[in-house]
């Protein structure tokens, strides 16, 4: 999966959104378009993904909760999906 990334963040942000992606890869459908990245003020990484319906984007966003949910007590990096339909 191609992912459109544009940020300057610590090594533990690039490390966390590395381990958010690849659970992407394995968990969700493919996204119809490349999903793309961005960093708020707060630190906090969000990944905007399209997915071809909105069953496809609700079961999307509900594993990867959880998938961010762990990552953020690890390593106290906020990673989430923003996930919408086509």
């Amino acid at each position: 999966m191609n992912v459109e990334v544009a940020f300057s963040g610590s090594v533990r942000s690039v490390e966390a959104l590395a381990r958010f992606l690849k659970h992407l890869e394995i968990l969700v459908p493919q996204p119809v378009e490349a999903p793309k990245v961005m960093m708020a003020d707060d630190g906090a990484v969000y990944v905007k993904a399209r997915f071809a319906t909105e069953v496809e984007a609700w079961s999307a966003g509900e594993k990867m909760a959880e998938v961010g949910a762990d990552i953020v007590e690890e390593t106290d990096v906020l990673v989430a999906l923003a996930p919408f339909a086509h």
